[in-house]
């Protein structure tokens, strides 16, 4: 499976959106505890977004 350059940086940028939530929940931490729903949220939708717009990029 061969993965472009643009794919796998949104890969990083849901998985960071992820974890960051995840800390969020785990650690008081006030600016991640408050939206850790959305930042979990939008790692996801991001993950979406390259799963379905792999290999769309010339």
């Amino acid at each position: 499976m061969k993965v472009s350059a643009f794919t796998l940086l949104l890969f990083f940028i849901a998985v960071a959106l992820v974890m960051a939530s995840l800390i969020g929940h785990f650690y008081a931490i006030p600016q991640l505890s408050e939206y850790q729903y959305w930042l979990m949220t939008g790692g996801f939708a991001v993950l979406a977004f390259g799963i379905i717009f792999k290999g769309q990029s010339n």
